[in-house]
């Protein structure tokens, strides 16, 4: 918990004062609605994720036991780190990538989605808005192949903390230009387009770090000059935590 607690205060001091002074939309609080309920999502999130991952991986594992090549795996450990760690970055990315496009394609799968989605004001913070069930499913599609084909702990780390820093970056409310370098990776010029409530950019830019991913399959949304006005969905939302938790398990007409 004191990690988590220090990560949070790390990671604020960071993106608080770079979202005031490069504001992409200027008028917005730091305490925006539904800050703090975020904050909730942020803290509580990390243990529910953690447990759901671990479960689901070691019944999977023992599922695919045989599935697992030693020589294979101690061939991938044995490359360089660079290398395993570029290798480990493509397949998680087009893994992730898939399982981000179906999670907006089939309906059960968007039920959890959509609370990340019912964010109205981006910010750092808004990348913690996630149902854990959606996030669950996430890792553990991208992370049994990685473990399966050998790679070290020392690339799943690194995949992870800079996975980490860059979605937190993704939804910051930065007007920061990349030039060129926005069709490489991904910055909030190109994941905000994502979480546009404008029907030109619906199901776009599904990608994380990789937004070439977007240009091969044919999903990419990338207006030059302009950035979204309005984010979120047209769908209800509870703004209460628990309520957005239980939000994909109720019943609707």
């Amino acid at each position: 918990m004191g990690n988590l607690i220090f990560g949070f205060i790390f990671v604020a001091l960071i993106f608080i004062p770079l979202e005031r002074f490069f504001a992409l939309h200027k008028e917005q609080r730091v305490f925006r609605k539904g800050w703090f309920n975020d904050v909730i999502h942020f803290f509580v999130n990390q243990f529910l994720i953690q447990a759901g991952v671990f479960i689901i991986a070691v019944v999977l594992l023992i599922i695919f036991r045989k599935a697992i090549d030693s020589s294979f795996q101690a061939s991938v450990a044995a490359q360089p780190k660079w290398l395993q760690f570029i290798e480990a970055l493509l397949i998680a990315e087009i893994v992730a990538y898939w399982m981000h496009r179906l999670a907006h394609t089939l309906p059960w799968l968007w039920k959890f989605h959509s609370v990340h989605h019912s964010i109205e004001e981006m910010d750092w913070l808004a990348s913690a808005r996630l149902h854990p069930v959606d996030q669950i499913i996430t890792k553990v599609a991208v992370g049994i192949p990685l473990y399966l084909m050998g790679f070290t702990a020392e690339t799943f780390g690194l995949y992870l903390v800079l996975g980490t820093l860059q979605a937190i970056f993704l939804h910051s409310n930065v007007r920061i230009k990349f030039g060129p370098l926005r069709w490489l990776i991904g910055t909030p010029e190109f994941h905000h387009w994502h979480h546009s409530n404008e029907v030109a950019a619906y199901n776009k830019n599904f990608a994380g770090q990789l937004p070439l991913l977007d240009l091969l399959f044919g999903t990419l949304h990338l207006p030059k000059g302009r950035m979204p006005e309005k984010y979120g969905i047209n769908q209800p939302i509870p703004h209460n935590y628990l309520k957005q938790l239980a939000y994909p398990f109720r019943k609707r007409a």
